[in-house]
């Protein structure tokens, strides 16, 4: 398995919180970064991550033309979103050694090894991760709203097996989101609302497992439920939690502990180390 992530040079200390939790609990998993600005050092990267590239390297090796106008139509969030597609690919093409290819977002945190996800993708060609689980209240789908523009699934973990199939999923995946079509997605994350067509075109099966991609966004789920026992984070029902993703966009996390669980302060400590550690990273120079 290689797991590939994109980042921004301010993102990096994030990345290397998420390769190190990666490589805790699976050392024989490769980690590679994809670094949205072109100028940057290789020496000095912590062991944890295995191949580091800029964003122009992989665009040259995919053979995708204008690179430059294609990234400066995203601000540096989006920059990262309009590259997955891309690193899935090169993924693909330049390990074709490795049978599971895994996009994380660099806010992910892994605590077990992630046997559903393999499981699944000896069944199927790309495995994708709904943001919820459960609906809503029926007075309140205000959810439900949001998520139909923004993308029932969410493309911070969208694991591909290197096969036919999961090629194609990668080259349409990575055309769709550069199209430069009329009426193209213009929500602020452009790679994922497309991803709703992925159960439709390719053999996708979608892990429902509540223990993957615990978020700001489904917090508030019964399943969702989390607390520790012996040194484990577990969810409701035993189930153990397999990896989160402690994206704060806008703040929203802090705003959701706050509103959704201020009771419940097993998340809220995980948060606050997740800040302690994160505090320790020194910044790597350009």
């Amino acid at each position: 398995m290689i797991i590939g992530t994109v980042v921004t040079m301010s993102g990096l200390p994030k990345a290397i919180l998420m390769a190190n939790s990666v490589k805790q609990h699976m050392p024989h998993v490769k980690i590679a970064v994809c670094v949205v600005e072109e100028n940057i050092s290789k020496d000095g990267y912590l062991p944890e991550i295995d191949r580091i590239f800029t964003a122009k390297e992989l665009s040259d090796y995919v053979g995708f033309k204008d690179f430059e106008r294609y990234i400066f139509k995203f601000n540096s969030l989006q920059c990262a979103a309009a590259m997955k597609g891309q690193l899935i690919k090169y993924l693909l093409e330049a390990y074709p050694e490795e049978q599971h290819i895994v996009y994380f977002d660099p806010t992910m945190y892994v605590f077990k090894p992630l046997t559903e996800l393999e499981q699944m993708l000896s069944h199927y060609d790309v495995v994708l991760t709904p943001h919820h689980l459960e609906p809503s209240e029926p007075w309140d789908c205000s959810r439900e709203i949001g998520t139909l523009q923004d993308g029932t699934f969410h493309s911070g973990l969208v694991a591909v097996k290197n096969s036919q199939e999961g090629r194609s999923f990668a080259n349409w995946w990575l055309n769709i989101i550069a199209g430069d079509f009329e009426g193209q997605s213009n929500t602020i994350f452009t790679d994922q609302p497309y991803l709703n067509f992925v159960p439709a075109y390719f053999n996708a099966g979608i892990l429902r497992h509540p223990g993957y991609q615990l978020a700001f966004w489904n917090l508030h789920e019964s399943s969702r439920k989390l607390y520790q026992e012996n040194g484990q984070y577990l969810l409701t029902n035993r189930v153990p939690l397999c990896c989160t993703n402690l994206s704060n966009f806008l703040g929203l996390l802090d705003y959701c502990l706050e509103k959704l669980v201020p009771d419940h302060t097993t998340y809220t400590i995980l948060w606050n180390d997740y800040k302690e550690w994160l505090s320790h990273m020194i910044p790597l120079s350009d």
